[in-house]
């Protein structure tokens, strides 16, 4: 059987810097993030499979299927490839995530399963914010998830009220999930080498979320003021909500605050109050 080193270099790929590619080789790293949570007889999202290679850990862990979502055609060959390693077990879609067709394709799969899926993956970097939030729109079809980001942006998830990296991302994420910090991977896990490290997030979806009366316009609030964080959270709303200091006062929020000194609660207080 080849390495995923030998078949990269049999299909002569060339990793594309626009779709954020950094592949893992080393399958006793791969291994290790697949044994961070249960996989067997679970059927797994894999998002940027690239060559294979926590696909390949994945199929030796028991997953009942993968389902797996590539975008580029030279990735797709090198999958083609094994299929024999993966034993019948890969679904491989072709088509970008973020796209609502492609998405389609994955609920549809798990309609027929009636199995809520638990996502593993090691995300492009480049868009990696942008497939969480669109993981987030559509949970309930998600058990937990498994997933790797430049060491920034998790940072930035994880982010506590009263820091610099605290933002939009860390706002919705811990609205939503309990999330903890599993593993650090330096440059020289991947081909090719990163300027930066990577982090390995896990996604507990909370039991109990904080309700929200209306998701969209409580992601508008967060969005909105963060747009200018130096701001305070008045001047930040003023011009888009009228009577900001009574909705403030009845939230019991101080008007001198900025955005990143609020957490999820009070956001989800102050959208309530505006949409209820």
């Amino acid at each position: 059987m080849d390495t995923i080193k030998q078949i990269i270099n049999r299909f002569g790929i060339i990793t594309k810097k626009h779709l954020g590619q950094n592949f893992i080789l080393d399958e006793n790293i791969t291994n290790k993030i697949v044994k961070l949570t249960d996989v067997k007889n679970e059927i797994i999202l894999e998002i940027g499979p690239g060559p294979g290679c926590l696909t390949r850990s994945l199929v030796k862990s028991g997953a009942k299927k993968i389902i797996a979502i590539e975008k580029d055609p030279k990735c797709i060959d090198m999958l083609n490839y094994q299929k024999k390693i993966f034993l019948n077990k890969v679904i491989l879609i072709k088509g970008d995530f973020l796209e609502d067709k492609i998405f389609k394709k994955i609920i549809n799969i798990m309609k027929k399963n009636k199995k809520k899926l638990i996502i593993i993956s090691n995300l492009p970097y480049k868009t990696s914010i942008p497939i969480l939030v669109k993981i987030f729109k559509y949970r309930n079809f998600f058990e937990k998830l498994i997933l790797m980001f430049q060491k920034e942006q998790a940072d930035r998830i994880l982010a506590k009220k009263n820091s610099k990296s605290y933002g939009r991302i860390s706002v919705i994420s811990q609205w939503l999930c309990n999330i903890k910090k599993k593993m650090n991977l330096s440059p020289n896990h991947f081909y090719p080498k990163p300027k930066i490290n990577s982090s390995i997030l896990e996604f507990n979806f909370k039991k109990k979320i904080k309700n929200v009366c209306n998701e969209e316009a409580f992601i508008k609030l967060i969005r909105n003021c963060f747009n200018q964080r130096r701001k305070t959270i008045k001047n930040n709303l003023k011009k888009k909500i009228k009577l900001i200091d009574e909705a403030l006062l009845n939230c019991k929020i101080n008007a001198k605050k900025r955005p990143e000194e609020l957490d999820f609660n009070d956001y989800v207080n102050l959208s309530n109050y505006l949409h209820k």
